[in-house]
């Protein structure tokens, strides 16, 4: 299984795709081909059971109920290490998809090593799984590192397959069982090495009404934003923890130039890539026309 990629960077081979705001990971619901398992499907952990959605497909329920949605918003700075120059970022080559921590270590390059050994002692425990994921991504201006800027939470509880198309969906996000499932989300811990194209978080609790299922970040995006809650920029070279309850959202570059970020999951789920992935990952999306 392939978890990280090596690579030579420049700014001219930047991949660059037309920005959308479709949501390229965070639950995309575009048509894609299932992934290839080598062999039987990891089983379900209570951590990403989708426990709303089961009780809708047993009790034969299709209309989607409202809830009082609570994201406590555990955003916090954990560490703050020197701001690498633009060259230290280009030259590190190596990102990591879904790549276990200790393969990262000791794959990564020169930068991503010390990031990672630095997150290390932030690493809670009690999950089976610590995960890395990280990009190195040539900027534009007005350039966004992925294909949305909607609030959203990293982790949710996804379900693709016949029980959302029951309920006229392609897919499901149960956002109750996130929000008010007995099992503790994953946890995260993240870096972004430059101010110019900062993560946004929420930066204090957020109630609000919210279907107990949905198909995408749309409405949670709106009902945020009319919110208008605090909010905080990671600021560059930080370390941040936050869990799969913390709302944020990306936001476009303001300024031409290098950013490497990377994220740690500590999680219960078993997570294969499919090495599609792996081969566009650190993609930028362009506002403009043509990319």
């Amino acid at each position: 299984m392939t978890t990280h990629l090596r690579q030579a960077r420049t700014s001219a081979t930047q991949q660059v795709a037309r920005f959308t705001g479709e949501g390229a990971y965070h639950g995309s619901t575009r048509p894609r081909a299932e992934p290839v398992h080598e062999g039987p499907a990891p089983p379900v952990v209570e951590e990403v059971r989708p426990r709303t959605l089961e009780r809708y497909i047993a009790e034969d329920r299709r209309e989607i109920e409202a809830f009082e949605a609570e994201f406590p918003n555990h955003f916090t700075v954990l560490e703050t290490l020197p701001v690498p120059s633009q060259e230290a970022i280009r030259g590190d080559e190596v990102t990591f998809c879904w790549c276990p921590l200790d393969v990262a270590i000791a794959e990564a390059g020169p930068l991503t090593r010390r990031v990672l050994e630095a997150m290390s002692a932030h690493v809670a425990g009690g999950k089976r799984h610590v995960y890395v994921d990280s990009k190195i991504q040539h900027f534009e201006p007005g350039d966004v590192p992925v294909d949305s800027q909607h609030w959203h939470v990293d982790g949710t509880i996804v379900a693709r397959d016949s029980r959302a198309r029951r309920l006229g969906h392609a897919l499901l996000h149960d956002m109750r069982a996130r929000l008010r499932g007995p099992a503790a989300p994953p946890r995260y811990l993240a870096y972004q090495s430059s101010a110019h194209c900062a993560t946004l978080f929420a930066a204090a609790p957020v109630t609000l009404t919210l279907p107990e299922l949905i198909p995408d970040f749309d409405e949670l995006d709106r009902r945020v934003r009319a919110l208008d809650p605090p909010v905080a920029a990671q600021p560059p070279a930080s370390i941040v923890g936050f869990d799969g309850r913390s709302l944020h959202r990306a936001v476009a570059a303001a300024g031409a130039g290098w950013r490497l970020w990377i994220r740690c999951v500590e999680t219960d789920r078993t997570v294969a890539p499919d090495p599609s992935i792996l081969a566009c990952y650190g993609k930028v999306y362009r506002t403009s026309a043509e990319p």
